[in-house]
């Protein structure tokens, strides 16, 4: 049997060990010695160094001195808690037994173990190995809570577009109702006047209607994983082109649109899914009463950085702050057993940090909530 060379590389975790102390460095070479074909060693100086090498490499534990020129080791921790590309990177922290608030900064930082000088090679060699396991089943929950936030995802879009189904129905049975009666009407009518021709109108008029309906429900169906310049304005207009022939008629829609296109960056299904999750949202709580579905777009900049904004707002009963706390959490829904899945602004808040944007609630008892979800205006895909 044939034993792959690179099977062992591939399957070897890599420590970075951080001193500014050569003689440090080469001392910890010498103890792990015999772990060489368990872990790869990596060695930096100091702590930019060491971030240079994080950089181009993937490293799976890093072990660092705390006092270091240019850069100490509570330095390069917090930089490297700072990023979301580093974070999940466990650090182990190199202290004097004496050293005891520089462990407490180390701990509030993130640091996820301590080691005291002089090391001694049977802790360490447990340290790392401890460290690396924990890793390892971190890394495991990750993936899996990804998949299976990939599977909510895809999970709720079905169910909203049963639910735009369901509400379509009748009214677009109501619209083949009026093509047949008028198809009737001119097959009896042996010469078209204008009573005929404007019949004919509005046969092509309903006909439209039902093929501009069905068309938006299969768009939003398609389930696509590419990213594109999109008009959010168009968006806005085909999604609200569905809701109007399905909402109940006392409620009304107001939809703001800008003068000039908004063009973002995106997946349009994703964006559909945080549009339309939000207007059901705001018009079952509304519960068919009377009420009105505010919806705008604005553009903006903050700090030289480029937002869109967009306001979805509803004349409801409004939410508790007990409630609104909760809004966000998978599963929790106000409604009746059967009638919701919580998953609706799971998904959406889930969507919004996925581009880096943010989503604010505003509500008030008796008068109604407002969502303003900001997206980072970007024309070119990252």
């Amino acid at each position: 049997m044939c034993i792959c060379p690179y099977k062992e590389k591939i399957d070897m975790k890599t420590v970075l060990f951080v001193d500014d102390e050569q003689f440090v460095l080469d001392g910890l070479s010498r103890l792990l010695r015999e772990f060489r074909k368990t872990w790869e060693l990596k060695f930096a100086l100091n702590g930019k160094e060491a971030l240079d090498i994080v950089a181009r490499e993937e490293i799976d534990l890093i072990i660092t001195d705390v006092r270091m020129p240019e850069m100490s080791g509570l330095e390069l921790l917090e930089k490297l808690q700072a990023k979301e590309s580093t974070k999940s990177i466990p650090v182990v922290i190199l202290t004097g037994d004496q050293e005891r608030t520089l462990k407490r900064q180390a701990l509030d930082l993130g640091a996820v173990d301590l080691l005291n000088k002089p090391i001694n090679k049977e802790d360490l060699v447990a340290r790392i190995n401890n460290v690396l396991k924990l890793k390892e089943f971190q890394d495991i929950v990750i993936e899996k809570n990804t998949a299976l936030e990939r599977q909510l995802v895809i999970s709720q879009k079905m169910e909203l577009v049963g639910v735009m189904a369901a509400g379509a129905v009748h009214d677009l049975s109501n619209l083949i109702s009026i093509i047949l009666g008028y198809s009737n009407l001119f097959i009896e009518e042996s010469s078209l006047d204008k009573e005929g021709a404007m019949s004919i109108a509005k046969i092509r008029e309903a006909g439209k209607k039902a093929s501009d309906v069905v068309t938006h429900i299969l768009n939003f169906s398609r389930l696509e994983d590419r990213f594109s310049i999109l008009d959010m304005g168009l968006l806005i207009d085909d999604i609200l082109s569905i809701l109007k022939v399905t909402i109940p008629k006392t409620i009304k829609i107001q939809w703001e649109k800008p003068p000039e296109s908004v063009y973002i960056n995106g997946n349009a299904v994703q964006y559909q899914q945080v549009l339309m999750n939000l207007f059901i949202n705001a018009i079952q709580a509304m519960d068919k009463k009377e009420g009105k579905l505010s919806v705008s777009l604005h553009k903006l900049e903050q700090d030289g950085d480029h937002w869109i904004r967009i306001d979805v707002a509803d004349t409801g009963p409004g939410m508790e702050r007990e409630t609104l706390d909760k809004i966000f959490n998978p599963l929790f829904t106000t409604k009746g057993p059967g009638k919701g899945t919580g998953l609706g602004l799971f998904v959406v808040k889930h969507i919004v940090d996925e581009y880096h944007g943010s989503i604010d609630v505003v509500s008030e008892l008796g008068k109604g909530t407002v969502f303003r979800v900001h997206f980072p205006l970007e024309l070119e895909e990252e």
